[in-house]
């Protein structure tokens, strides 16, 4: 496993959303937004220089993602040897990701970054296939939008375990709080987090790239 220098991160205090889903004019507007919040995320966790316009260029190594994995590995070993009760009732990743350092743009072994993360996210993270992307999907730029949501799921479950969540994560998780709060339900009847759910309340539209 690659030994970047990444540590556990406490969630930020979410600022409020920057606009409703309904003051898009499309499911490409959303998606920018969508780029906007996890950009803004990434250069908080990590000192980045990214933000929507870059945020492909920035991530197609591959040294992002992996760093990011290796991240979130270290912060579930600790939670787990922290609260090993509370562990057990949450799917950990057991190892990290190998990362190739000297990777540039376009290469192989930019290409076999970005596998090894998405192997890892697979593997270790449990993420259902509909989240998923594959390496021409980033490399390329085939599909963009399944990048974004599985950065997002992966935002969802690494907070769990203490990683600082993307805002937009950290807003769905409040809107499920207050559900449980006015409808008196304990946690386990509503599933926030679960892995059956739709990502981010989400319409439908965005999932298959239809304008809303």
């Amino acid at each position: 496993m690659s030994q970047q220098g990444g540590h556990r991160r406490r969630p930020r205090t979410p600022g409020p959303p920057r606009c409703s889903i309904q003051s898009f004019k499309s499911s490409e507007q959303y998606l920018e937004a969508m780029k906007e919040d996890l950009a803004e995320w990434l250069r908080d966790l990590y000192g980045l220089d990214i933000d929507a316009d870059n945020f492909l260029q920035v991530l197609e190594t591959g040294l992002v993602l992996c760093r990011h994995a290796n991240t979130v590995t270290e912060a579930a070993l600790a939670f787990l040897a922290e609260a090993p009760a509370r562990a057990q009732r949450i799917s950990l990743p057991q190892a990290g990701v190998f990362c190739n350092e000297a990777a540039q743009p376009g290469t192989f072994q930019a290409r076999d970054n970005v596998s090894n993360f998405i192997h890892w996210c697979r593997k270790e993270m449990g993420i259902q296939e509909v989240l998923m992307f594959e390496t021409e999907d980033l490399v390329l730029r085939k599909n963009v939008k399944n990048v974004v949501l599985c950065l997002l799921e992966l935002g969802r479950r690494a907070w769990r375990f203490g990683v600082a969540a993307p805002t937009l994560v950290q807003l769905e998780e409040e809107i499920d709080a207050e559900l449980r709060r006015e409808l008196a339900l304990p946690l386990c009847l509503l599933p926030s987090g679960a892995e059956s759910r739709e990502p981010l309340h989400m319409p439908s539209a965005i999932l298959h790239g239809q304008d809303i």
